[in-house]
């Protein structure tokens, strides 16, 4: 039986440039700062160790255990994390990466069968396209997309917020960056967009709020009003303003959807806004993510 005959330069090669591209478009997607030297050496690491595959008395070296420990050298080589949790998701996105580029090669080679070209001996190498372009496309454009469309979708969430017994019903976005407490119980505030939250307001409130276009004067005001037991006011720091006050109302039941169940809490503190939180208008409420880590 005539064999293929194996090249383990080629071999060498092709691993080099697919591992630098893994490792690339790793770094980019994880967040963390390309350095080429660290990526081009690493890669030297990788396409040694997959040309060795060639040679029998070295099997032992390519056992599962073995390939997830040089799997992590790698990672450690290219990226140098600093902490524990920054090694794990890099390696986490090291293997999201490969799966994605591995699965773009199979798709190639099965694009091509019963194709002429098919039959050609090296045609494989060609597939390896398939990969090199899903490396380059989630490196230059995986971070964005996931910033601005797949992450967006996966924090929003449908909010209910209950005033005695009238209800309220938004779009809520999961926001880690949220760190309000209400000061008297320590509980985190959730920031609602004052339109959305105003039908629930008996009409001495709204008056008050509607009549009050600063929102220093505002609390004053409300304190006036039917439901000055509920209200709160809430420090806040933000660029420009190191000693803000955000005027909140207690809600009597705040309830949240966490996938196919609800989360309820009461006496939750709604921090009024009265400007939007989505130029889109996708969401209306600012909900801390402690809200959700359950």
């Amino acid at each position: 039986m005539e064999q293929t005959p194996v090249y383990i330069d080629v071999i060498f090669l092709v691993n080099l440039v697919m591992d630098f591209l893994l490792l690339w478009a790793a770094g980019k997607l994880a967040g963390i700062e390309i350095r080429y030297g660290r990526i081009l050496t690493a890669s030297i690491l990788g396409a040694v160790y997959s040309a060795g595959c060639v040679f029998s008395n070295l099997s032992v070296w390519y056992d599962f255990p073995v390939k997830i420990i040089i799997s992590g050298i790698i990672v450690i080589l290219a990226y140098w994390p600093d902490s524990g949790r920054m090694f794990l998701k890099a390696w986490a996105y090291f293997y999201g990466v490969s799966f994605a580029m591995a699965g773009a090669v199979v798709g190639l080679s099965y694009l091509f069968q019963g194709y002429p070209l098919a039959s050609v001996s090296d045609f494989s190498y060609l597939w390896l396209g398939g990969g090199i372009i899903c490396a380059v496309a989630l490196g230059a454009y995986g971070d964005r997309l996931m910033k601005e469309r797949v992450l967006p979708g996966l924090l929003r969430c449908s909010v209910e917020m209950r005033f005695g017994s009238t209800w309220c019903h938004g779009e809520g976005f999961i926001d880690t960056g949220n760190n309000l407490t209400d000061p008297l119980t320590n509980k985190p505030v959730v920031v609602a967009e004052y339109k959305l939250v105003s039908n629930c307001f008996p009409s001495d409130v709204r008056e008050a709020v509607d009549y009050c276009e600063q929102e220093d004067n505002l609390f004053e005001a409300l304190a006036q009003t039917s439901w000055a037991h509920r209200l709160r006011v809430i420090p806040f720091t933000s660029i420009g303003k190191k000693h803000g006050l955000l005027v909140g109302v207690r809600s009597d039941e705040l309830k949240i959807q966490a996938g196919n169940r609800w989360l309820s809490y009461p006496g939750v503190v709604i921090g009024l806004y009265r400007d939007t939180l989505s130029p889109e208008g996708s969401f209306q409420m600012l909900v801390p993510a402690a809200f959700v880590q359950q």
